[in-house]
């Protein structure tokens, strides 16, 4: 099929040719035919050279998103990426765990694309118009491949605002599923689908939450922006003394509850306080803690919140840093976007210097396999952390 053809301008191709990025930005662009937001075209360089196969919406700053550098047939290419992605995912995935990321959009080739999987269930999240176009043919290759009791799409992210498309909810194929019941690690966990963050849990902590489990025996911990528990039931089952969870959100307390009833951890080593963290941090007077979790979420989840992040990280990583007791270990984790890790690091080193303390990294953050990052794509790790001994 022949498709419309997008010319970049002189010396852009290096992006596309060489650097492999998966976006090409409208300023790149000197000549574009009339396109409609999804459609797909051919990019070339300024000697019509042919560089790769995209989609593009001609309103956007990234004007176009490559799904493949041939000119293979994009249906193909499409079907290809998603049995590849699953392939990877089935092959290092454990078996006690059955929740997990199986197609992370760039990384996986597929931009504007998330499927996540919960035990029977999948989740997608569409977030552009390329890949809202061919929705129909990813559904069915999903149905295909994975055979769900239900796959269900949860497209609200404000990425769909930007292409111009309205946020939608819903069931796509098979039954309607409230809740569903999965494994992380052999521990248990009851997923919310319509009222949970992101998809229904956050599963790119996966690796950390592991990782706290590993040093948490004996220990009492505080996890605070607990979500429904990740952090605290991993350390609750592998032998934490006492565990206390703070979330302002009252269903992510009650999720909280029921799993910890779910992996029969006594209610008396895990208390669970609804409350918002800011406050709970500057009222507590008991700070016997020996590991504190700070994993907000994003607080810049636009450019223009960049200083006013910045300052609530600050804030709340100076509360914490400030108030533990010596020889804590700090679990300070960012999701946002707009602030890479340089900067997640100048703000925790301004904590630090504000609490006066001896301070140490001792961890970097450990990506879930599951949520790989395209060498040619650093915008899309996302995630940061740094595990800080508190000293004197």
């Amino acid at each position: 099929m022949n498709y419309p053809k997008v010319i970049l301008k002189p010396g852009k191709e290096k992006s596309v040719r060489t650097n492999r990025h998966p976006w090409i930005f409208s300023g790149a662009i000197d000549r574009m035919p009339s396109l409609q937001p999804g459609d797909i075209a051919d990019v070339y360089s300024h000697t019509l050279e042919f560089l790769a196969r995209a989609y593009v919406h001609p309103e956007n700053s990234i004007a176009a998103r490559i799904i493949s550098f041939t000119t293979e047939d994009v249906f193909e290419v499409i079907k290809d990426k998603i049995e590849r992605a699953a392939r990877l995912r089935a092959a290092y995935i454990p078996s006690n765990t059955t929740c997990y990321r199986v197609i992370n959009a760039e990384a996986d080739g597929l931009p504007g694309l998330i499927v996540d999987r919960y035990a029977d269930v999948l989740v997608m999240q569409v977030s552009t118009c390329g890949m809202e176009k061919v929705k129909e043919f990813i559904v069915k290759t999903l149905l295909a491949l994975f055979s769900p009791r239900s796959l269900i799409e949860k497209s609200m992210s404000s990425a769909r605002s930007q292409e111009g498309l309205d946020l939608y909810q819903g069931v796509v194929a098979g039954e309607p599923v409230d809740e569903v019941l999965v494994e992380e690690e052999g521990i248990s966990f009851f997923v919310s689908i319509p009222d949970g963050q992101k998809t229904g849990l956050f599963l790119d902590h996966r690796e950390m939450r592991k990782y706290i489990g590993s040093l948490a025996k004996g220990k009492k911990v505080l996890n605070c922006f607990s979500y429904t528990g990740g952090f605290s039931l991993h350390a609750l089952c592998n032998g934490a003394e006492h565990v206390t969870s703070v979330d302002i959100s009252e269903t992510a307390c009650r999720y909280a509850k029921k799993n910890t009833y779910q992996n029969h951890i006594p209610s008396d080593r895990h208390r669970i306080v609804c409350e918002d963290v800011f406050e709970f941090l500057g009222n507590e007077k008991q700070w016997d803690y020996d590991i504190v979790i700070i994993d907000p979420p994003a607080f810049a989840k636009k450019r223009k919140d960049i200083d006013s992040a910045t300052i609530g990280y600050r804030k709340l990583n100076s509360l914490v840093l400030s108030k533990v007791k010596q020889g804590a270990l700090v679990l300070t984790s960012s999701c946002s976007y707009y602030i890479d890790s340089h900067a997640f690091g100048r703000i925790v080193f301004q904590a630090g210097s504000e609490s006066q303390r001896d301070i140490r990294i001792i961890q970097h953050h450990i990506s879930a396999l599951d949520h790989p990052v395209s060498l040619y794509h650093p915008e899309g790790d996302y995630l940061k952390s740094l595990l800080l001994f508190v000293g004197i």
